[in-house]
């Protein structure tokens, strides 16, 4: 039975892009930000956007905690989805998103430019030190990241210093969503004018105890927490 309910969602989910395709329009609004439908994106990403829940969870808590004084930086741009919609809010000079998958950079730029905002996106790799990396990408998937190698190719990728791109933007508000890599930044980092985050953590691949490292440094540097979703991975903290 899950199978056929599957199979049955894939189908409505392609026949709705195809159909919409032919009526002129690639384009789904998810709160108040237009996505493209775009077949590599892949269906477990269209799904989400065709029954408006794509990243729900996380924007749930953004639309509560982000004012328009806010200043942002994301780690983990994705579709820019969250770029676009903090960019409508705080103004596009006040966000600040890097994503060390090129093609996320690329995707990012388009819906950026649809709904008219132009936050700053950044191809890069963010950790303690300044360098060229190889990161793999695979040109028929968006599913790449330092953590999983699903790619076809290597691409050279600049590594910038997390806590230096932090004194130069001055963010207050951090949002954090890199498919279990989460762990690396909160290892690294120094929060500086940090004092609201927003993080997907990842336990199925952090592990308990990597998991509990990254409350206790939260916890240390005066971070309380204010939302935890019932799904287990979205959080919101502030500083107390």
């Amino acid at each position: 039975m899950h199978r056929l309910i599957f199979w049955f969602t894939r189908l409505y989910v392609y026949l709705y892009v195809i159909v919409k395709k032919c009526l002129g329009d690639t384009w789904q609004s998810v709160h108040g930000v237009m996505l493209p439908l775009l077949p590599e994106i892949g269906f477990n990403t269209l799904r989400w956007i065709v029954n408006g829940k794509y990243e729900e969870n996380e924007i749930n808590i953004i639309e509560q905690k982000l004012v328009k004084t806010d200043r942002v930086m994301e780690i983990g741009t994705g579709l820019g989805f969250v770029s676009a919609f903090c960019a409508k809010v705080a103004g596009s000079e006040n966000v600040f998103s890097f994503d060390a998958n090129l093609l996320n950079i690329e995707i990012a730029k388009r819906v950026c430019q649809k709904n008219k905002v132009s936050p700053h996106l950044q191809n890069a790799l963010l950790s303690d030190s300044e360098c060229s990396v190889d990161f793999p990408i695979n040109r028929k998937s968006r599913l790449a990241s330092s953590l999983f190698k699903v790619s076809s190719e290597n691409i050279k990728v600049p590594q910038l210093n997390l806590n230096k791109m932090i004194n130069d933007i001055q963010p207050n508000f951090l949002i954090l969503d890199i498919e279990g890599a989460e762990y690396d930044i909160f290892s690294i980092i120094e929060f500086q004018s940090i004092q609201k985050i927003q993080v997907e953590l990842h336990p199925a691949i952090l592990g308990k105890v990597k998991l509990e490292k990254i409350f206790s440094i939260l916890e240390s540097n005066g971070f309380v927490t204010d939302i935890i979703l019932p799904d287990g991975r979205n959080y919101f903290f502030y500083k107390g």
